[in-house]
């Protein structure tokens, strides 16, 4: 537990806490799943291992959500995360660099030294960076060492999206870094006061290079915005694209991509048959052609084979729809596929969840 009483601490929570207050004004107005994402990232901070129906149980009672499981994974998806190990990884990575960051806020430099050093590795064992390791990282501070907060910093840190959370998290490292005056030459905080009666030249000319610095920084800052901004949209056009299937296939359009199934299925058998379809109904079978074509060129394909029968565990069918009576422990049923259920294959993005129904003996 850090003493918020003791001077040089009380003196980082406020430079920590100015930095927030130019950070949210810079933020501008914060999406939902801005918020959604950082309360979930909190909940795991406790837990590395907890299963994503855990997760959204703990939202549901915690901060009252109504999210199954599924909604989870999908954030998860959407930030990277959906491996549980290298989920792991990750916290664990900022676990340690949470722990870190106590020890150099009591002023230790060597702890200090080890954290610089750690936050700016890859948390994945993989060597990869994460895009939100540093948003993590901040966050598990905070609820680490909840006694920092006397601000209300961390409702204002889950405003923050990847980008604005890293550059709050780099704001974090310099608040130690001048109240103890790390990385200096002179490591005293009474030589630092001495250079300031002696040498105003030189404390200027370190004021400009800080000024340099923080410049340099914020165009860095713009530049990552207008990346993450481009991320946003095009992640809002695959969201788009995903969300038009999934209303063709609502039940309240009579399920449109399975029926397509269905009738394409129905005219190869009666062709197979050499049965000669009227002349009438051509017009509408090109139509159902084009239209399975241009699902297929849209890169949306079936889950599952219709009217297939699967034999398939409690677990099996978790991600599914399923009609029949309850499951036995370790004991396995037969089903029919009813829909196939449908996904985004480019982006591994499920649209609508198969159906099965039980087939009875």
């Amino acid at each position: 537990m850090l003493n918020i009483n003791e001077e040089k601490i009380n003196e980082v929570v406020q430079n920590i806490h100015e930095a927030m207050v130019r950070k949210a004004k810079k933020s501008g107005k914060s999406s939902e799943e801005i918020v959604t994402e950082s309360r979930i990232f909190s909940i795991i901070c406790s837990d590395f291992d907890l299963a994503p129906s855990k997760v959204a149980a703990l939202m549901n009672s915690n901060y009252g959500y109504d999210m199954t499981g599924e909604e989870v994974i999908r954030i998860f998806r959407n930030r990277k995360m959906a491996n549980p190990n290298e989920r792991k990884e990750l916290f664990k990575w900022a676990d340690n660099v949470a722990r870190l960051f106590k020890g150099a806020m009591l002023g230790k430099k060597e702890k200090f030294e080890k954290f610089e050093s750690l936050r700016k590795e890859p948390a994945l064992k993989s060597g990869k960076k994460h895009d939100s390791q540093d948003r993590i990282a901040a966050i598990m501070i905070y609820e680490n060492y909840p006694e920092i907060d006397i601000f209300d910093d961390k409702n204002s840190l889950y405003l923050l999206g990847n980008t604005m959370a890293k550059y709050f998290f780099y704001d974090m490292v310099d608040a130690v870094r001048n109240v103890y005056f790390f990385n200096e030459n002179d490591g005293s905080r009474a030589g630092q006061t001495e250079k300031k009666n002696k040498l105003s030249y030189e404390q200027a000319l370190r004021k400009v290079e800080q000024l340099e610095s923080a410049l340099e920084r914020t165009n860095t800052m713009l530049q990552d915005l207008q990346d993450e901004f481009d991320e946003q949209l095009e992640a809002s056009k695959v969201k788009e694209l995903a969300d038009f299937f999934a209303m063709l296939n609502s039940e309240k359009y009579g399920c449109i991509l399975d029926e397509l199934l269905v009738v394409r299925k129905g005219v190869d058998a009666l062709r197979k048959s050499n049965y000669e379809l009227p002349i009438e109904i051509n017009g509408l079978l090109i139509m159902v052609k084009k239209l399975v074509q241009f699902v297929r060129d849209s890169h949306i394909e079936p889950m599952m084979k219709i009217d297939s029968i699967k034999e398939v565990s409690a677990c099996d069918i978790e991600f599914c729809n399923y009609e029949g009576s309850p499951f036995d422990s370790d004991k396995t049923k037969k089903v029919r596929v009813i829909s196939p259920g449908w996904v985004y294959k480019d982006k591994d993005l499920q649209i609508s969840r198969p159906k099965v129904k039980e087939v009875k003996s």
